[in-house]
């Protein structure tokens, strides 16, 4: 079902995509001689006035077909100086007609995110997170670089705000932190009551393109439940046990005790209060390599805040614009040294991304579900406004292109110029699904070999 609910969910975004370009063709003049839900054989179709709408066979999105199409192989065939001008044909109305219709393909994907961030400002959602406390992750991993350590930052700290930006649980950490790599911040801590402003500057993941700070959530040790037949089950753990001491060394935190419990392990004496009462744990099986007892602990549910119609959607254009300005700042990292074989998602795990989304979201409840899905959708509908607008032959940015050039140079661009030209843009095409095809065999083997 994850791979049926991903395709299901990309087609969405493809067909509102192709819906922008058969709507602003029908108010600009244009014939609309086909429109398809899916892609592929057609499965069912019916003809009213000029356009045959069709349901095809592979819930890929969809398709708009204009008139025009003809003409312009004409105009390659016969060696002409431009396309010929059919009435109701696309290279027929006016370039500024063009350049909306091409426009308004992407300009949907981006009103659809509006819609979505919308949609869960309405209807609020609850999530669970840490809260800002903080544990420097190379006290777990001392092969790692921690620019929390260096620049000051202790294990206990709780993290106020950055960059001016109130932080209230350990995920905003990463929301803020994540998307400013190699830029010197201001975190205020506070230690022992007391406030503290340190700068640090996050260390970019050369894997991601995010900034890393270099520290783990504080989890109280409270165990919330217990894996039936994992190794913390048969040692006798219950839910509500709460973990004080491992080997007699006395935890404060979830990352003390996977610092204290070494994979392979076969004996770990366990202090717990069970109520009121102290009492002794020992586990005696082998403990598997990733370290995993099957305890899960207790984090704090959250609520996210609830909006009236109104102020929703001023929400949702405000979360829009800052997802808009952050996808043009993920673009600009791809020239900064990132790995883009593993920055840059193809279909394939785009799609198995959407669908776990979808799945694990809906089992947390309708609430968080939608939200989680609408979220995935309104990035991947940013994602394609901004890639379908660069100026590129092939593209919907390249249309426009095209147009605006017949608008300032007051003639037609020669038909064979912009045949020749389009195969700059499947050049860039080839090459961009290139690299995404090897990320998505490489995260796909890659999930085969943990499993």
């Amino acid at each position: 079902m994850t791979i049926v609910w991903g395709i299901l969910c990309l087609g969405l975004i493809v067909f509102v995509h192709e819906l922008g370009h058969f709507i602003a063709a029908r108010l600009c003049g244009v014939e609309v001689e086909s429109f398809s839900i899916g892609m592929g054989p057609v499965l069912l179709h019916k003809t009213i006035g000029k356009t045959d709408y069709r349901l095809s066979l592979l819930p890929f999105g969809g398709y708009c077909g204009m008139k025009g199409e003809q003409a312009f192989r004409e105009a390659l065939e016969q060696n002409l100086p431009e396309i010929p001008k059919e009435p109701g044909g696309f290279y027929g109305v006016h370039p500024l007609k063009r350049a909306i219709i091409a426009f308004s393909g992407p300009a949907m994907n981006l009103i659809f995110a509006v819609v979505s961030l919308s949609i869960i400002a309405m209807t609020g959602y609850t999530f669970y997170a840490a809260d800002n406390r903080v544990v420097l992750a190379d006290e777990v991993y001392p092969e790692m670089d921690s620019a929390a350590k260096h620049a000051g930052i202790m294990t206990g700290d709780r993290i106020l705000s950055i960059a001016g930006q109130p932080v209230t649980d350990f995920s905003q950490i990463a929301q803020i932190a994540g998307v400013r790599p190699d830029e010197q911040l201001d975190f205020v801590v506070q230690r022992d009551g007391q406030e503290l402003t340190i700068s640090l500057t996050p260390v970019m993941d050369p894997s991601t393109g995010q900034g890393k700070v270099g520290v783990m959530s504080w989890i109280e040790p409270l165990v919330h439940t217990v894996t039936l037949g994992a190794a913390g089950y048969r040692a006798g753990f219950q839910e509500g046990d709460l973990i004080v001491a491992v080997n007699g060394v006395p935890v404060d935190n979830t990352v003390d005790i996977q610092r204290l419990v070494p994979a392979g392990a076969s004996t770990v004496d366990f202090q717990v209060m069970r109520g009121d009462a102290s009492q002794p744990i020992t586990l005696s099986t082998a403990i598997p390599a990733n370290g995993d007892l099957g305890l899960l602990f207790s984090v704090p549910a959250r609520e996210a805040p609830r909006y009236s119609f109104f102020p929703a959607i001023w929400q949702g254009i405000k979360e829009t614009g800052e997802l808009v300005a952050l996808t043009f700042k993920s673009i600009g990292l791809l020239f900064k040294g990132v790995d883009v074989t593993q920055a840059v998602s193809g279909p394939v795990r785009i799609t198995i991304m959407l669908g776990d989304t979808v799945q694990s979201g809906f089992d947390a409840g309708v609430r968080s579900g939608l939200a989680s899905t609408l979220n995935f959708l309104a990035l991947i509908s940013i994602s394609l406004f901004i890639m379908n607008l660069l100026p590129i032959p092939i593209l919907d940015g390249g249309l426009i292109l095209f147009a605006l050039i017949q608008i300032l140079i007051r003639r037609s661009v020669h038909p064979k110029v912009m045949y020749y030209t389009q195969f700059i843009g499947i050049g860039f095409i080839i090459i961009l699904f290139g690299i995404a095809l090897f990320s998505d065999a490489r995260y796909v083997f890659t999930d085969l070999l943990r499993r």
